[in-house]
């Protein structure tokens, strides 16, 4: 116990070490780029990444293995769709589409308020009639919107909105692009992203991971103990994945970003990581 203390110690100082110079890089804003909307993209997911990453360290040292895994799974999928962003041919117009699907996820989700609102008014009574007739207007602008700027996004046959701006789900993308870099198409960090959605959804599979397969209930005291245990031999493990996605990250968003350095990357993060 007391090695296994000392090492998690050992790992989390160097996950202080490497976030050190990119906290300094994210006080500053967006380098100029001839191609301003993928500088843009790029300095938001560093800025989102680092913060994801240090609020992850923060929970694994307090002891919250699961709070923090559920966050290492955000921090993949940005990885992954700043991954797709960087590596498609035009890289500012695979920018201008995320931010385009961003606009679409805003306004189905306003729309889905007006359409809550409108129902509840109509249930009023009295009904008002002016409540009324302002989210009809609302729904009929968004309408118009969606058709107009966003029919790109229609799933075929007009069946519905696409659920990714990439038209792939993670580990479809997470595949595609591991063939198309020559990684590897059955990556084992995706085993982490599998069990931390588990984790972010509060699935069966997460909430009673370590109960036996032969039982349906255990000693409360056991239970919490082997729920203890399994996040003190994942730690190290969920750290660095969630390090390798950090470093990946800042590696991709590096010329976006005022007074990075490039040794950084080869001459310093790597070689920590090669430490945890």
């Amino acid at each position: 116990m007391a090695d296994t203390a000392l090492e998690d110690e050992g790992s989390f100082r160097i996950a202080d070490a490497l976030v050190a110079k990119p906290l300094a890089w994210a006080e500053t804003s967006p380098a100029p780029s001839q191609t301003p909307v993928l500088s843009f993209v790029k300095f938001r997911a560093f800025d989102r990444a680092l913060k994801g990453y240090r609020s992850i360290v923060q929970l694994l040292k307090a002891g919250q293995w699961e709070d923090a895994i559920a966050l290492a799974r955000s921090l993949y999928e940005l990885n992954i769709n700043l991954s797709a962003i960087v590596a498609s041919p035009d890289p500012e117009r695979g920018a201008k589409k995320f931010v385009r699907f961003g606009k679409l996820q805003r306004l189905r989700l306003e729309q889905r308020r007006l359409k809550d609102r409108h129902r509840d008014e109509k249930l009023k009574s009295p009904a008002s009639a002016r409540a009324i007739t302002e989210c009809e207007q609302g729904l009929s602008r968004i309408a118009s919107t969606l058709n107009n700027d966003f029919a790109d996004f229609r799933k075929p046959k007009s069946k519905g909105w696409l659920e990714s701006w990439s038209e792939s789900n993670v580990e479809a993308l997470a595949q595609r692009l591991a063939k198309e870099t020559g990684g590897l198409s059955g990556q084992s960090d995706y085993y982490v992203f599998a069990l931390a959605s588990l984790y972010a959804h509060n699935s069966p599979g997460a909430m009673f991971l370590p109960l036996p397969q032969d039982r349906e209930t255990e000693d409360w005291k056991d239970f919490r103990a082997a729920l203890d245990d399994a996040g003190r031999r994942g730690l190290r493990n969920f750290l660095y994945e969630a390090s390798i996605c950090l470093v990946d990250i800042v590696g991709m968003t590096g010329d976006s970003i005022t007074g990075y350095e490039k040794e950084w990357f080869d001459q310093f993060a790597i070689p920590l990581l090669e430490q945890l």
